[in-house]
């Protein structure tokens, strides 16, 4: 097979589908999609909201709980309720018309079948959690799993008293974090790896007790990249804590300063993408640690023989344009479908198999929209809507979200000015001892007593945003999920990197950069 070249159907650019891409789109038996890649991820985070948290009751039980829905849309129900046998999703269920578009009728079945609060599974009091899982004690963290006593963060992983931190990994108390794996009491650091006690560290690794550095490699009392005493690492750390905004600005003229490998990849061979550890034979990855042979994909773990995901956990196999999946295999087009294999179309499925166009299922399979067919008639069926969908091949289309744009990741990613501004929250209610304005937004925060005593701990002021804007500065600190073709900056070897010709950092490919700063 052949490249192609297409006109994505939403941004009108060209792009590429490699002779890979077509065998993987033969094996999956669909068309080739008639969207760009970067539109293709845009289409899955419309569907995924993760931050924007209201306050309502469930709809079967009464409780006042958590969601991600606003009060008066959709059936929503809390947790215990939603996993309770007292409802099933096929008594929804409705027959397909072939005279009526399939998604028309797949929007009709969305407002009947009850919907989960939040997605927050097997988690002990972590209620302001979503897209959670095995948490304990933890207060306003999104995609993550087996942390404890952990407040503010996103891609927070197998993590113990960390805050507002972002895409951290097996690492214990530290705070304002981004892109650090198997750390100790580090703060304000940025690609840090296997190391303790940093302060305003970027890309150090095996090195504890450096403050202001870049670059180290297995170093001990460090300040700006110079050999100091305990006594002068002392003092130093208690100067900064004192004045951290003068910390900040030093360590962002430090960081320009800094040498850049073309991607952050760690025991990584024959890929391409950036935040990457342990991905195999894999292509535009991002944010994904332990694959193979992938495609088109971010905040992924142990995904093989995949294309185009988001959020897909617990060794998900020939999965196509999916988002929010856990162990799952040979399906495509789905959202928030755990333990399934050959679903498609579909959404908040638990352990199905063969369905397609279903929302909120368990344990079902042989259904479409909902309705129970046996194995001959479900085949039937479904070649029958398949033939008749000019959309098959491409992912649910936007308006079967049940979310505002600035509800979702997409807006993280993919920002609309004219999109409806989101407002939750209060204002103007600061009391200057526990509820506080933000200084960017003026919305509102609130300081928990585990927050004080955090930062009491470790000798940090009280934080001066609410934690929406705190998230957005810590993305704006990383490269986007986008690569291009340029050249290193020493041997002028070709490289494919997130960082685009026009920026100012001293960009090297993988020798020059190991060569430079082991």
């Amino acid at each position: 097979m052949t490249n192609q070249v297409k006109i994505s159907s939403n941004c009108k650019q060209q792009f590429e589908i490699t002779s890979d891409d077509l065998i993987f789109y033969e094996k999956m038996a669909v068309a080739e999609p008639g969207y760009c890649p970067q539109c293709r991820m845009q289409r899955r985070l419309l569907h995924r909201n993760e931050r924007t948290l209201y306050r309502r009751p469930c709809d079967k039980c009464g409780k006042d709980s958590v969601s991600i829905y606003p009060p008066g849309k959709f059936v929503v129900y809390c947790n215990p309720c939603w996993w309770g046998d007292s409802w099933d999703g096929k008594d929804s269920g409705i027959d397909y018309d072939p005279n009526r578009p399939f998604f028309e009728q797949y929007i009709e079945l969305q407002s009947k079948v009850p919907r989960i609060n939040l997605l927050s599974i097997t988690s002990v009091n972590s209620e302001y959690t979503n897209n959670a899982e095995d948490n304990k004690n933890c207060y306003l963290i999104f995609a993550a799993q087996k942390n404890e006593d952990c407040m503010y963060g996103r891609l927070v992983q197998r993590c113990k008293s960390v805050v507002d931190t972002a895409w951290i990994y097996d690492s214990e108390l530290c705070y304002e974090c981004l892109d650090v794996r198997n750390c100790y009491g580090c703060m304000y650091c940025e690609r840090c790896q296997t190391s303790k006690d940093l302060l305003f560290c970027f890309d150090v690794r095996g090195s504890q007790n450096c403050i202001l550095s870049t670059n180290l490699r297995n170093k001990n009392y460090y300040i700006e990249n110079k050999q100091c005493t305990k006594e002068e690492y002392e003092k130093k750390k208690k100067e900064i804590l004192a004045d951290i905004e003068s910390a900040k600005k030093r360590f962002e003229e430090l960081k320009s300063q800094a040498i850049v490998k073309y991607a952050f990849q760690t025991k990584c061979v024959n890929t391409t993408g950036d935040y990457l550890y342990n991905v195999h034979s894999s292509r535009m990855m991002f944010d994904t640690e332990n694959a193979k042979d992938c495609a088109y994909m971010a905040d992924a773990e142990s995904s093989e023989d995949c294309m185009d995901g988001n959020n897909m956990y617990y060794k998900p196999e020939k999965c196509l344009d999916m988002m929010g999946v856990l162990q799952t295999s040979n399906s495509a087009f789905c959202t928030y479908v755990f333990y399934c294999h050959d679903v498609f179309y579909s959404n908040s499925l638990q352990s199905c198999e063969n369905c397609f166009g279903c929302i909120g299922l368990k344990k079902a399979s042989y259904c479409i929209l909902n309705k129970q067919y046996t194995k001959e008639e479900y085949e039937k069926l479904r070649e029958t809507i398949i033939s008749n969908m000019s959309e098959y091949g491409d992912f649910l289309p936007p308006e079967t979200s049940p979310f505002k744009y600035n509800e979702t990741l997409a807006k993280d990613y993919f920002p609309d000015p004219a999109a409806e501004e989101i407002k939750t929250g209060t204002y103007g209610k600061e009391n200057g001892k526990d509820v506080f304005a933000c200084v960017d937004c003026k919305k509102n925060f609130k300081i928990t007593p585990n927050e004080f005593a955090f930062y009491e701990r470790m000798g940090l002021p009280l934080p001066l945003k609410d934690f929406e804007c705190r998230m957005q500065d810590r993305l704006r600190k990383r490269t986007p999920r986008k690569l291009w073709h340029r050249n290193c900056m020493k041997c002028d070897k070709d490289i494919e990197t997130t960082y685009a010709p026009d920026r100012k950092e001293t960009v090297y490919c993988e020798a020059c950069y190991q060569a430079e700063v082991s």
